[in-house]
């Protein structure tokens, strides 16, 4: 079985079993590919599928009533979209494709299919919910306590770190698909400041930007600028999931000695 961007994903917080990875790639089935700059679903749309996205970028905004747009979040290979609309019957937000990019939809009802199935899947699941609770945490106080300086830099900081933890072969130095326009709508800053704060990155040798993107030459730099904490990035959840896989595996057990018992009276 070729491992796919979600078990990847999945498989950075615990081991998956071969059924777990079975689920999983129930969910990456019929993939359609979209080009570059597709709009996918725009707010107000019915919210009824979920994506996984097995390959490309991809970002969600609200557009505002003077026309500038709130960059959300950014999805990177192995995310899953759409889980905030879970409650929801239309979408409350807009998703855009950043580049060339796969995604897999499949309904809503085949999640819960998937929590039936498998315990840890679940528990991974609301994991992954709580991750992005604390990421939008941080983005709150780096939206209103840093200045544009740290703003930027953090924001880079955080984009690159989740790529490290669940994708492979990744670019050195590490090259994101983010224009300045864009990190200008995510940062709630103007262009000019974004170009000001791109130029004296650049003249410190931190970053360098072509072609609507940016490639980060100082890891080390950047966090050091932008008193980077990746404390919010870093779940230990361990044990949690060792507990979670001896319940499956006692739920699994129990499920085949009933089915023997039942086979053995008829």
């Amino acid at each position: 079985m070729t491992t796919s961007c979600i078990i990847k994903h999945f498989e950075h917080y615990s081991p998956l079993t071969d059924n777990d990875k079975r689920l999983l790639d129930t969910l990456e089935e019929s993939p359609e590919t979209y080009p570059k700059n597709a709009h996918i679903w725009k707010p107000g749309d019915v919210a009824d599928h979920f994506y996984t996205l097995s390959s490309g970028w991809a970002y969600t905004y609200r557009d505002m009533e003077d026309g500038s747009r709130q960059v959300l979040d950014i999805y990177i290979p192995g995310d899953v979209i759409g889980l905030r609309e879970l409650a929801f019957e239309k979408q409350i937000t807009g998703l855009y494709l950043l580049t060339d990019a796969q995604l897999c939809a499949f309904p809503k009802t085949r999640l819960t299919e998937v929590f039936s199935e498998s315990l840890l899947l679940s528990t991974i699941f609301f994991i992954i919910t709580s991750v992005d609770q604390a990421i939008l945490l941080e983005r709150l106080v780096n939206l209103g306590r840093r200045s544009a300086r740290q703003k930027l830099a953090h924001f880079l900081l955080e984009i690159s770190t989740r790529l490290y933890k669940t994708n492979a072969d990744i670019d050195n130095p590490l090259k994101l698909p983010l224009s300045q326009t864009l990190l200008a709508d995510a940062l709630g800053l103007s262009a000019v400041h974004v170009n000001r704060t791109f130029k004296a990155l650049k003249e410190e040798h931190l970053i360098s930007a072509t072609n609507g993107s940016v490639q980060l030459l100082d890891i080390a730099g950047l966090k050091e600028a932008a008193g980077f904490d990746p404390e919010y990035l870093a779940e230990n959840v361990s044990g949690l999931l060792q507990h979670v896989r001896q319940m499956q595996r006692q739920m699994e057990a129990g499920a085949r000695s009933d089915t023997a018992v039942r086979a053995h009276q008829s």
